[in-house]
């Protein structure tokens, strides 16, 4: 039974969106918009104009890794990829540094200035440290006594872990603290928004990517080859105190 709280954002702004990028990881830093695509062959770690989605710097990934997470921390950029167990992690110019080896499926991956946060298509976030990828904690996601599943893309903001749900069209607020869904939002409004070139895949191009601006407090979300990007507003709830 679902038990969180379920809030419905208001659209912002709109922006244009490369609809051939099956976005799955999205970032918000210092005015920058980065962002992965994923897929065999075509995978990247990019850099846009928000404005008009123009890319200003990229970076192509070998042809035989599958693009998933992002997430900067420090002046690192860490990008995972799904079953070739590799984290890449770069400059903030795109260079690569170095990659850790990890067991299992990289999905989503943010950050909360010290530990980095991974979802692996589970129920469960991995806690890693971000100078060795070793797991340090781990927690298990329920909305009441209900675990989530399909965590995917993730985002850390104002002490929330937000994530994707894959193939749904909300995010789930999470307490990092104990894995406990305290909000939902409900973004069902958005597809119908969409305006390109192409029909989206059923169960493919599904809502995918969040990028927090602390400036303004408003989130970025948009999906797996969806042509336009949205800036969001929502009335964000205060973590509650601690509990087990």
């Amino acid at each position: 039974m679902q038990v969180a709280t379920v809030l419905q954002p208001r659209i912002v702004a709109t922006f244009p969106h490369d609809e051939t990028h099956f976005t799955q990881g999205l970032e918000w830093r210092d005015g920058r918009l980065l962002e992965t695509a994923g897929g065999y062959g075509v995978s990247g770690l990019f850099e846009k104009k928000r404005a008009n989605g123009a890319v200003l710097r990229r970076f192509d990934l070998p042809r035989e890794v599958f693009a998933e997470g992002l997430t900067r921390i420090d002046d690192r950029l860490f990008v995972l990829t799904w079953r070739e167990r590799i984290a890449f992690v770069f400059s903030p110019d795109f260079q690569l540094q170095r990659s850790f080896r990890y067991d299992g499926e990289g999905w989503g991956l943010t950050n909360d200035g010290a530990q980095l946060i991974m979802s692996d298509g589970s129920a469960r976030l991995s806690f890693r440290d971000p100078e060795t990828f070793a797991i340090v904690r781990r927690v298990d996601v329920r909305d009441g006594d209900a675990p989530v599943e399909w965590l995917n893309e993730l985002e850390y903001a104002r002490g929330w872990v937000l994530a994707n749900v894959w193939q749904t069209d909300r995010i789930a607020m999470i307490d990092p603290r104990n894995g406990r869904v305290r909000a939902w939002l409900d973004l069902s409004a958005l597809p119908a928004r969409l305006q390109g070139s192409r029909r989206l895949i059923p169960r493919e191009d599904v809502l995918n990517g969040i990028a927090y601006d602390p400036g303004s407090g408003h989130l970025y979300v948009t999906g797996k080859r969806w042509p336009q990007l949205f800036e969001i507003a929502i009335d964000w709830p205060a973590l509650p105190p601690d509990a087990p």
